[in-house]
């Protein structure tokens, strides 16, 4: 089953807080096995760092 409407256990908030700020929001997501949107909406929440994509070099 799926993550959809699963409530943020402990390991998870502190895994995104812990993540939020290094990584790209896409990438989080697929770590934590959850959709970029809810990623997106518990870092606003959660007042943390957000990262939309990473610089690439030579750009």
């Amino acid at each position: 089953m799926g993550r959809w409407k699963q409530s943020w256990s402990a390991e998870d908030l502190s895994k995104l807080k812990t993540l939020a700020g290094t990584k790209p929001v896409t990438m989080i997501a697929k770590e934590l096995g959850r959709t970029t949107g809810t990623v997106l909406a518990k870092a606003i929440e959660q007042n943390l760092p957000v990262l939309h994509r990473i610089k690439q070099t030579g750009e």
